[in-house]
């Protein structure tokens, strides 16, 4: 899984799951990064057999890994830090990997599916509304951890989504987390939440 990171401060994960990842500008891109600096077919990731190998495809600006220029390819290791520009794609680390996996099993049955209604500024838990009702942040956190409910959201993305670039601290968004899962699951364990997950050292995932 890498961790990518763009000029903007916007931060997002995506997971390696096929054999090629392509890089670049073009939309037609695995990654897309979106800056006039990048190629628009700048690089690939494929893995094999002995994991992964990052590949520069002739770009104009070329590829940095742990600083250093990548002459054709290189093999990609946990903790690694690949430079595309004024983009960074950290390689996360087995642990992170194996965190993001066990937080993620726990599903909730059918009567008790969450559901979010932006226009009507409405959370059902199955059939019944929270008992307390949420403040605007705390909504705008649930709608937008909703919204991108197929992928892990990180803290950065959230912090910004939120309360604007530079506006935010790391202590904020945890209150914030911690108001928001006291109303929808008032009687879940902090151990074994049932809606928002938290997945250690990157962010949060919600599992409706």
């Amino acid at each position: 899984m890498l961790e990518v990171r763009e000029a903007s401060g916007v931060e997002r994960l995506v997971r390696l799951d096929g054999a090629i990842t392509t890089l670049g500008r073009d939309a037609a891109c695995t990654i897309r990064i979106d800056s006039p600096y990048v190629s628009r077919r700048h690089a690939r990731i494929e893995v094999g057999e002995g994991g992964p190998t990052l590949i520069d495809l002739g770009s104009h600006n070329g590829c940095l890994l742990n600083g250093v220029r990548v002459e054709g390819s290189a093999a990609l290791r946990a903790g690694d830090v690949i430079g595309i520009a004024d983009a960074t794609l950290r390689c996360l680390a087995e642990a992170a990997l194996s965190a993001t996996t066990n937080t993620l099993e726990a599903r909730p049955s059918g009567s008790d599916v969450l559901r979010v209604d932006a226009a009507l500024h409405e959370v059902w838990l199955g059939e019944r509304s929270p008992v307390r009702r949420l403040s605007a942040q705390e909504f705008l956190l649930l709608g937008y951890l909703f919204e991108h409910r197929d992928r892990v959201c990180t803290r950065q993305e959230l912090g910004d989504a939120i309360w604007g670039a530079h506006n935010w601290d790391a202590n904020m968004l945890h209150r914030l987390v911690h108001r928001l899962k006291d109303k929808v699951e008032p009687l879940a364990s902090a151990e074994s939440p049932r809606y928002v997950q938290t997945v250690p050292q990157i962010g949060y995932r919600l599992t409706p």
